[in-house]
């Protein structure tokens, strides 16, 4: 579906695309409005760079990561050096995530370091060889500073959504002859707002895409490790979500029944806001066994609910992931 190359001028086309569309359009809303884009520009970056700075605790605690230890995760360690040193870049803090969730994730900043973490839930349902693809995949991430991008990115449509509020209540106060087309263009504000939403989505799949391809450069055989992997992923969230169902209807009953148990795979709330981070979305699972069953399903086409979920999500679907894995 992608090569290389075709990837890069996709990427490098979007962020254009929404640069550029961000800065037409916040020239137009000075052209007709006296709008306070110095005042949002001041809410809104100093928000988003805090929240850049105190992410990886945020992540930490609300995933319970912790440093892999070197002697009980020596396999684990040994296996990010290596792929680290063969992507070009410095070993990460190699971390575990104490959650039964299988999944994996890149974070970190200038002040922590770059770390990589897996699940306990994902070392018990794939096989080590997957386990380094899906590192790879991550390493991937942290190689094209993904992370960097993506923060970058979210400010653009915080600032037409704290713009419009702005413009909205203004209207409210503000003379009769100016709250129509104050009005209005705090509506367009909105709206901007969330197509910027929708195309920087589309860019964060594309740095998925470009995380899967590099897991199958620089793992031997990484593009089938790496979609074997996924689809356990998938089969695991899947699993844990029909237990979580069965407890919630069997809590239902028993409203004494407390704990854990009643989030996906031990996650909190907080940790499964954080789905940009993870390899794979939790949201949307798949039900597939063997190899033959995944190429198949590789093959079917989206229905239209699968269209509409990827359309607003930060994962490709997992369909159009392995097709790109060219299986």
């Amino acid at each position: 579906m992608f090569s290389n190359l075709k990837l890069k001028a996709s990427m490098m086309a979007s962020l254009g695309a929404i640069i550029g569309a961000t800065t037409l359009a916040l020239a137009i809303v000075l052209m007709f409005a006296d709008a306070p884009i110095l005042l949002s520009v001041l809410l809104v970056v100093p928000f988003f760079l805090l929240q850049w700075l105190f992410a990886p605790t945020i992540v930490e605690k609300a995933y319970k990561v912790e440093e892999a230890d070197p002697q009980q995760y020596r396999q684990y360690h040994e296996s990010v050096e290596r792929i680290a040193r063969q992507s070009g870049i410095d070993k990460p803090h190699v971390m575990i995530a104490d959650m039964d969730l299988p999944n994996a994730f890149a974070y970190g900043n200038f002040r922590s370091g770059d770390k990589v973490a897996i699940t306990t839930g994902l070392l018990k349902r794939l096989e080590w060889e997957e386990v380094e693809a899906v590192i790879a995949h991550e390493i991937g991430h942290l190689k094209h500073n993904d992370s960097t991008y993506m923060m970058v990115l979210s400010i653009l449509p915080a600032l037409f959504l704290v713009l419009g509020r702005m413009l909205f209540y203004s209207s409210l106060f503000g003379s009769q002859n100016d709250s129509k087309p104050m009005i209005l263009i705090a509506v367009a504000s909105m709206v901007f707002y969330l197509i910027l939403q929708i195309c920087i989505m589309y860019f964060s799949r594309l740095r998925e895409y470009y995380a899967d391809r590099h897991s199958a450069n620089v793992v031997r055989n990484g593009d089938q490790k790496l979609a074997s992997g996924l689809m356990k992923i998938s089969n695991g969230i899947d699993s844990i979500k029909k237990q979580d169902s069965q407890r919630s209807r069997s809590r239902s009953r028993n409203p004494r029944a407390q704990g854990m148990s009643g989030m996906m795979g031990g996650a909190s709330p907080m940790a499964l806001s954080m789905k940009p981070l993870l390899i794979a979305d939790p949201d949307v699972t798949g039900n597939l066994a063997d190899r033959r069953q995944i190429t198949e399903y590789a093959e079917q086409d989206l229905s239209l609910r699968e269209k509409l979920m990827e359309l607003f999500s930060t994962h490709p679907n997992i369909k159009k992931r392995l097709r790109a894995l060219k299986l």
